[in-house]
């Protein structure tokens, strides 16, 4: 986990920041996920009360569910605010782990995941196309696409040949050979 801490429109003060680190590294008891830690301190000034110190947090995480996690507090002492938006923060990451746990947990069933596809494919044209992929092309050789297609993991794989110029199928067979499928455009 990276961390950084910034004081705005000021220097911060080292007993603060390495009061702030102690507690940031503590957040990773938790979720052991966390990419980046962002933290800022700064001074809200308020009318009717004392000047206000104030700690701005931001988290990255992975995950499906979002990868941003932000929190802000606000106290007398830049330590209390600390405290308070380290809490806050905690509070968040545990809730983001619960739900990828429940994320996993409900895996549709296959009469659950034929319903959502089918929902998904509701916007198909009169023909019967679903889908329509569009992507330059750019002349690669047959050993480049072959390339291509295992490192995709993909059964297929239309290319321009860069020989001929023209489109060219490259496919898997059944036997775990390679075939190609020239155009003949004459």
């Amino acid at each position: 986990m990276e961390i950084l801490i910034q004081a705005k429109k000021s220097a911060a003060d080292p007993q603060i920041k390495a009061y702030a680190q102690a507690k940031l590294e503590k957040l990773a008891r938790h979720f052991d996920h966390i990419l980046e830690a962002r933290m800022e301190l700064g001074t809200d000034k308020n009318k009717s009360l004392e000047n206000m110190k104030v700690a701005e947090l931001t988290v990255h995480v992975t995950g499906r569910t979002g990868n941003i996690l932000k929190a802000a507090q606000s106290a007398a002492h830049m330590n209390e605010a600390v405290d308070l938006v380290i809490d806050k923060m905690d509070r968040q990451i545990r809730h983001h782990k619960e739900k990828l746990k429940d994320h996993r947990r409900s895996r549709p069933t296959a009469s659950q995941a034929q319903m959502a596809s089918a929902a998904v494919m509701s916007p198909v044209r009169p023909n019967g196309v679903a889908r329509i992929k569009r992507f330059k092309m750019k002349p690669m050789s047959e050993d480049q696409a072959r390339q291509e297609m295992d490192d995709l993991g993909h059964a297929f794989f239309l290319f321009l040949n860069e020989d001929s110029q023209e489109l060219n199928l490259l496919y898997r067979r059944g036997d775990g050979s390679l075939g190609l499928v020239e155009a003949d455009l004459s």
